[in-house]
């Protein structure tokens, strides 16, 4: 029976009140109560995303599987695969999540190496809608010349399908966004977010900023209020205690950070009820706030009363990941192992 350092020393001290029969008792009781919250939490759930399997995409050469709950903490080192973990759940959602899994990954060459990756999610009727996709060879040509043509072979439920329902697996991937990149780019970094969210909702890019308005943002979830002042332009309010609106280039990284995720946040609001949503931080993105705001932001996402939303939270390290489960210990209903990683899911 594994304990705390704490608790293991108090046992050792005590033999004559922590008897043999006594620890049995105790570890037979706890069995009980873990096996009864995982059991639960496996009927409470899912609408979302319950489970994704792959095999030989990235550093996953063999064939593994995790059960996702309503909320999730991933946590690894570097080079464990966090942002291939991620990067195979957000394809499925098409669009720009696919083309930066096709450009990084390229499924569609790996027939050879029998790769593919699968999502089960259930949607508000409860039914399950199963996806796998896997690269095959097709050869074409004319009067004899053949010529092999890779491609991407879709199974929905089991059954061939010329391509899967994307709008199922919403996905909102928190990355990179607030980073300068390529420079085709924009060089504010705020204006490279919106475009993303104008992607991701497959709306026009001018109907997002003009959504920045302070009536959008009354019942924000951290406090942050916008309004658009011009041509790629907007004014924020940030919840310190200021009462007077900041030009967006006068932000902070970690105030834009919040900016940004609290007007992903309101979009998908905005969304209809029906469709299911991932919000995805990766480790890149959540690193960069500090404890308090970690734990704040998973608070908030965790207590929401949308039940179509999911969340996935990639940590570095363990001490991270013990500060967010403490948030929310009850509603703890298992955690699963694959090579560096490990994934606790939450009610």
């Amino acid at each position: 029976m594994w304990t705390c350092q704490i608790h293991g020393k108090l046992i050792d001290d005590n033999p004559s009140r922590c008897t043999v029969e006594e620890l049995r008792r105790w570890k037979s009781q706890h069995e009980s109560w873990v096996f009864g919250r995982v059991a639960n939490g496996k009927d409470a759930l899912i609408r979302g995303v319950h489970r994704v399997t792959m095999a030989n995409v990235g550093p996953f050469k063999e064939e593994c599987s995790l059960a996702l709950g309503r909320n999730n903490i991933l946590v690894g080192l570097n080079d464990t695969g966090k942002t291939s973990f991620c990067q195979i759940l957000a394809a499925f959602s098409g669009g720009v999540h696919w083309h930066d899994f096709e450009k990084r990954f390229a499924l569609r060459d790996k027939a050879a190496e029998r790769a593919y990756i699968e999502v089960a999610s259930q949607g508000a009727e409860r039914a399950t809608t199963t996806v796998r996709l896997s690269p095959q060879i097709l050869a074409s040509g004319k009067y004899g010349a053949c010529k092999a043509r890779p491609s991407i072979h879709v199974h929905v439920n089991g059954n061939p399908s010329p391509d899967w329902p994307r709008s199922a697996f919403r996905v909102m991937y928190f990355e990179d966004q607030l980073y300068g990149g390529h420079y085709k780019e924009p060089k504010d970094t705020f204006v490279k977010a919106m475009k993303y969210l104008a992607r991701v909702l497959d709306t026009d890019e001018e109907l997002i900023w003009d959504a920045m308005r302070e009536e959008l943002f009354t019942s924000s979830l951290f406090g942050y209020r916008m309004r658009r002042v011009g041509r790629r332009k907007a004014e924020i309010l940030v919840p310190d205690g200021r009462n007077f609106f900041l030009p967006h280039a006068g932000l902070s990284f970690t105030e834009q950070q919040m900016a940004f995720l609290e007007m992903a946040i309101r979009l998908v609001s905005c969304t209809s009820a029906n469709e299911n949503w991932l919000y995805i931080f990766d480790s890149r993105f959540f690193s960069r706030l500090d404890v308090e705001r970690k734990a704040e932001l998973f608070r908030k996402l965790s207590v929401q009363k949308q039940q179509n939303v999911q969340t996935l939270f990639c940590l570095h390290s363990k001490e991270d990941a013990e500060i967010l489960k403490n948030v929310r210990s009850e509603q703890w209903i298992g955690g699963e192992h694959i090579g560096g990683l490990t994934l606790h899911s939450f009610m």
